[in-house]
């Protein structure tokens, strides 16, 4: 009797381990088709912007996209008084 339960558990673990082995291969399946999906995505975006090999090297060496200007930097240098992520409630009435 006791060796039956043993026999079974041992199946049990061995169904599990190759369900573990199923699912690790199912998982690397899974990320491979979504790293090529962003790949393309990232290929689409770049070639919708009509860049030269020059000009995509210089956005990606930050010198900012060409044909459009820089955003301004709003920055003065100076630390706020106040969290960021914390609006000012005291002037609104």
């Amino acid at each position: 009797m006791a060796m039956n339960k043993i026999e079974r558990i041992d199946r049990e673990i061995q169904k599990t381990r190759e369900k573990i082995t199923e699912y690790q291969n199912k998982l690397k399946g899974l990320e491979a088709q979504k790293t090529e999906a962003e790949n393309l995505q990232i290929v689409q975006l770049v070639r919708a912007m009509k860049l030269t090999p020059q000009e995509l090297n210089a956005m990606l060496s930050g010198g900012g996209i060409p044909g459009m200007e820089p955003a301004p930097d709003y920055g003065t240098g100076e630390a706020a008084d106040y969290d960021e992520g914390q609006e000012d409630f005291a002037h609104e009435e």
